[in-house]
């Protein structure tokens, strides 16, 4: 596999991102065929650094702490978060509903260490417990099931959770919202010249209806943003043992 969409591919609103991958693929052919959310890499930093890799998307913390200056930025989905500049994004703090303790008392579900919206967003603060998930709905699951009491999820998951999936987000409530910080990367392989992929992939938004842009998480458009706003990006410290 040579691309990929991960990030924001559910099986829930997969009907319209394969409509969106198969416009794109009718303007540019040799990309090729993805079935995301079911078939996606054992090892995502070999595939966001494969020599060939035609398109993916990638978080802004592994992009700005490994693949700067690897791989050719290409855009940011721009997905219209309220008082959010274009292509960026942020995260809301989701716990139980009627929790009431201080966040010090909490423990915090987190999809990856590498993750700016589930970890980075966090800026050190000190949690009673930390519990890894792998993905920010299976933190929210965490979080719904009494795993866990907190967790950052990045704004787009946290509405395509409450749009697509209302049972698993009716018992949270989002108390807090952290500061924007620069959306997830769409990336290429180095060398790669970004301008057709950036027209494509305009082009291929603007085919699309409108119901298929919400459901992808939008209404999504496309931003170029400087890749200096990535190298800003404070690295985290580690997840606490």
């Amino acid at each position: 596999m040579t691309a990929s969409l991960p990030m924001y591919w559910w099986p829930e609103n997969a009907a319209a991102w394969t409509r969106f991958w198969q416009e794109l693929r009718s303007l540019m052919p040799e990309l090729p065929p993805i079935t995301a959310p079911e078939d996606l890499p054992s090892d995502w930093y070999l595939h966001w650094g494969a020599p060939d890799l035609k398109l993916s998307h990638v978080c802004g913390l592994p992009f700005a702490s490994h693949f700067l200056d690897q791989v050719t930025y290409v855009a940011s989905f721009d997905f219209d978060l309220p008082d959010t500049p274009a292509g960026w994004y942020h995260s809301v703090v989701v716990t139980r509903r009627g929790e009431t303790r201080p966040r010090e008392e909490l423990r915090l579900a987190y999809n990856s260490a590498d993750s700016q919206s589930g970890w980075g967003s966090t800026r050190g603060h000190p949690f009673a417990g930390y519990l890894a998930t792998g993905a920010h709905r299976e933190s929210a699951a965490a979080v719904a099931d009494g795993r866990a009491d907190v967790a950052y999820i990045d704004a787009v998951s946290w509405r395509i959770l409450s749009r697509m999936c209302p049972a698993m987000a009716e018992p949270l409530e989002a108390v807090a919202r952290t500061t924007p910080t620069p959306g997830l990367a769409l990336i290429a392989a180095r060398g790669i010249d970004p301008d057709p992929l950036r027209a494509a992939l305009g082009t291929a938004l603007e085919r699309l209806g409108e119901e298929d842009r919400f459901a992808m998480g939008g209404p999504v458009g496309l931003a170029v943003l400087p890749t200096d706003s990535y190298r800003a990006l404070p690295i985290p410290a580690p997840v606490p043992a």
